[in-house]
């Protein structure tokens, strides 16, 4: 930045330099004081009293942390550009809500908003901690004091290099700005939300690593417990908010499309789902001790893991989601901490998990059907489900450092693969509860479920029969298939009808379960609630995708209406203040097959890209019912005919043909450059310069003349109308030799549409509802009230 222009920007106020200066020293403060936690709880042993001042320290720590995203959260939301962070991801227009979601869309706020919901949750769980406290300290410090380092390398509150002036930090008007397609409320809530999913994470592994250092493998588990059942309904709710902004903002129709950063993020869910039931196994039957050992850690290094993938910069060109890369110190710690996290943690298993899992186990019983049975085949599908996402996942990564090009898994291999783990795993959530911890043959399962299956075969009859009901319901293709394993083709219908029983089945179970021990165990019922909110919300996006009815690549010109799925759709107008307008809406006049009418209003402005060019940005429209939404997508309208401007010699004549065009027998349009002409005396305010053109366009003639005219604020053109399709401007003119610069337009644009009908999406928004409030009664009911030991920190 020129030192002419910094010395006329304000020097920064000394709050703000005080308040980066105190940031950045609270994340310094953070390393010393884990570092300290963890050399204090080393001692403790020979030393009793120190105990109170480790556990002091490790307080102080997380605080500081804590203090660290307040001191970043007050430098956005007062508009302190000198700072990198703020400079490239707030301006001085974004409402204070955008200035916040700003924090976390920088790639330093994110790894802070991780670290803010590790320390919180490691405070909350620090008091129930009992004998496993010492450890479980050492290995939460271990993880927030590498978090510190990385963020004191690459740290959120360094000074804007071109806006220092001998030393003194000058503030620009305004910064960059968020990125536009961020500028939507769920990137206020949902990055905060699967933080602290992410954060809470670190308990587990945590009190995993405690109770193989301890000794002491069986009381960890009721511990963990409330939390890993936290865990589940915070990330699985971050987890669905992703998918539903995907849904409400991409345009594609959909809430979830196997993008590596959604797999990042589901990884870990999973794998807790696994952890939780090992658990259930664990305190009733004390067995699956070795397995709870690695269950409990393996979420937590999963997530580590994915974040290294999306920060190294190898997933950008194969991701929906965009991450700076990071600098290479910071990145060389995370790969460190990743690789000794690992390393000893499995060195651990093998050196002690695995000595004690066999000191505490109890011989089995005699074969047969039990519920530990159904849990075992249940655990052992949910993580091979997770292991072969984490391989999809990890597949672009390989790719790029092979090849250097990141290839995505397609949508349809996972699809292809997930449906072995996903159709068992649902129908053992809606068996297992009706299976005893006792022994029992395959009859007497069957008569428990009889009458659930008869209620189960019921609802999808009745629900198939309204589905292709020819006034309510959806209209597929004749023969349409849906692609199976081994190359196999199956009918949609049939292939529907199955799944659409799994889910059912798995719904209907759960609430007759709820039903049955309600009024003996009001806060036993949140594992039942929680499946009949997955199974829902499963339910829903099957439904929503494989009987949605779509139409795309759908053309709606500016004049008269298009019919599309049985609705007649016309463009009517532009409903904005400018052409940057965030709040600007493209609005079409819709008639439904009914003959109801209403307003469609998608999103549509325009903001300026790195070029300097104008770029449309477009949100979907969404009319929710009952029974279906409405989803009209727009891309952006297409105002060029021709997709870059043409070079024109006076006399000069040339025949262009539309570049989608495939009939070799279209003669295209044909432009002639007759003459130039010109009004005024050249170079002077007011004169015209034209160009006079005849065009053919498929046997239609017309004359015209595109001019511009010389104005005090820069060139004034006239596009005149061909045909009623198009206009045509003259966008530059060389004096020397009268060439000209030519532009078709389309007059007025198209607005290219995509069309869904898609049935039953409320039952995503239900389930995930149902899903975590199952879970948070689980994780109340479940809560560890008193401590693992009389003795308070253990040794």
């Amino acid at each position: 930045m020129d030192s002419d222009l910094l010395k006329q920007l304000p020097d920064a106020p000394q709050w703000a330099v005080l308040t980066g200066l105190l940031g950045k020293c609270l994340i310094l403060g953070g390393i010393l004081l884990f570092v300290a936690c963890i050399v204090l709880w080393l001692l403790q042993p020979k030393r009793p009293g120190l105990a109170k001042a480790a556990n002091i320290t490790f307080i102080g720590g997380s605080l500081t942390i804590l203090g660290a995203m307040a001191c970043l959260i007050t430098l956005f939301a007062q508009n302190q550009f000198e700072y990198l962070v703020v400079f490239s991801h707030s301006d001085i227009l974004n409402p204070l809500k955008y200035k916040l979601a700003s924090v976390w869309a920088a790639q330093q706020g994110s790894f802070l908003l991780w670290g803010c919901g590790s320390a919180i949750f490691g405070l909350l769980a620090l008091r129930g901690t009992g004998l496993y406290r010492r450890w479980y300290s050492v290995t939460y410090s271990v993880f927030l004091g590498c978090l510190c380092g990385i963020l004191a390398f690459d740290s959120p509150f360094q000074y804007l290099k071109i806006a220092l002036l001998n030393g003194v930090a000058k503030v620009p008007h305004t910064g960059q700005g968020l990125t536009p397609s961020l500028q939507n409320y769920w990137m206020v809530i949902h990055p905060p939300t699967i933080f602290m999913g992410f954060g809470s994470l670190t308990i587990m592994f945590a009190l995993s690593v405690a109770a193989m250092l301890t000794g002491n493998v069986s009381e960890w588990v009721k511990i963990a417990r409330p939390w890993a059942l936290v865990t589940i309904s915070v990330l699985g709710v971050g987890v669905c908010m992703g998918g539903m902004w995907a849904y409400e903002t991409l345009g594609w129709g959909g809430f979830w499309a196997w993008d590596p950063v959604e797999n990042m993020s589901i990884v870990p869910w999973l794998f807790t789902v696994a952890f939780v039931h090992g658990i259930i196994v664990q305190v009733t039957k004390k067995r699956w001790i070795g397995s709870n050992l690695i269950l409990g850690g393996i979420p937590f290094l999963t997530f580590v893991y994915g974040t290294l993938l999306t920060r190294s910069g190898l997933l950008d060109k194969v991701s929906n989601h965009s991450f700076a890369e990071m600098d290479k110190v910071s990145l060389i710690l995370l790969v460190s901490l990743l690789i000794v996290v690992t390393v000893a943690f499995i060195a651990l298993y093998i050196a002690r998990g695995i000595k004690l899992a066999k000191q505490s186990a109890e011989e089995q019983d005699a074969p047969g059907y039990d519920r530990e049975g159904m849990y075992r085949v249940g655990v052992l599908l949910v993580s091979l489900m997770a292991i072969c996402i984490s391989m999809g996942l990890s597949w672009p990564w390989w790719c790029a450092l092979l090849t250097g090009n990141g290839r995505a898994i397609e949508e349809r291999q996972y699809h292809l693969v997930i449906v072995w783990f996903f159709v068992p795993t649902l129908l053992l959530m809606g068996l297992a509860p009706f299976v005893a911890w006792r022994k029992m043959g395959a009859k007497d399962i069957f008569n428990r479920i009889v009458s659930v299956l008869s209620v189960t075969a019921g609802l999808t009859g009745f629900s198939l029969v309204a589905i292709q009901n020819p006034k309510i319901g959806v209209h597929l293709p004749p023969g349409a298939t849906v692609a199976m394993p081994f190359h196999y083709k199956m009918l949609l219908m049939p292939w529907m009808a199955i799944l659409m029983f799994v889910c059912i089945f798995t719904s209907v179970a759960n609430i007759w379960r709820v039903a049955e021990i309600f009024k003996r165990s009001k806060l036993g019922i949140g594992g039942f609630i929680s499946h009949l909110g997955v199974a829902m919300l499963m339910a829903g996006l099957i439904i929503s995708r494989g009987f949605e009815e779509k139409e795309s690549d759908v053309v709606v010109p500016g004049g008269g209406p298009t019919k599309i799925l049985g609705y007649s759709i016309a463009f009517d107008k532009l409903e904005n203040k400018s052409l940057t307008d965030r709040d600007g809406k493209a609005l079409f006049a819709i008639e439904g097959p009914d003959g109801q009418h209403f307003e469609a209003d998608p999103g549509l402005y325009y903001y300026p890209g790195d070029d300097g060019a104008m770029t449309a940005m477009v949100w979907p429209y969404i009319q929710r019912h009952l029974a279906h939404d409405f989803y009209m997508a727009m891309s952006k309208p297409e105002i060029y005919a021709w997709q870059t401007p043409l070079d024109f010699q006076p006399g000069q004549t040339r025949i262009i043909k539309s570049a989608s065009d495939e009939d070799p027998n279209d003669p295209g349009m044909t432009v002639t450059y007759k003459k130039f002409v010109m009004q005024g005396p050249a170079g002077s305010v007011g004169t015209t310069f034209g160009a006079l053109l005849h065009i053919n366009d498929r046997g239609r003639e017309y004359d015209v003349t595109p001019t511009f005219q010389i104005g005090e604020d820069g060139p004034k053109r006239d596009m005149p109308q061909v045909g009623s399709s198009y206009r045509i401007a003259m966008l530059n003119m060389e004096a020397s030799d009268h060439s000209v610069n030519l532009q078709l337009l389309f007059s007025p644009p198209l607005y290219p549409i995509m069309l869904f009908y898609k049935p039953m999406t409320i039952l995503v928004w239900i389930g995930t509802g149902i899903m975590a409030l199952g879970g948070l009664i689980s994780a109340f009911a479940r809560r560890f009230r008193k401590s693992a030991s009389p003795r308070p920190f253990g040794s």
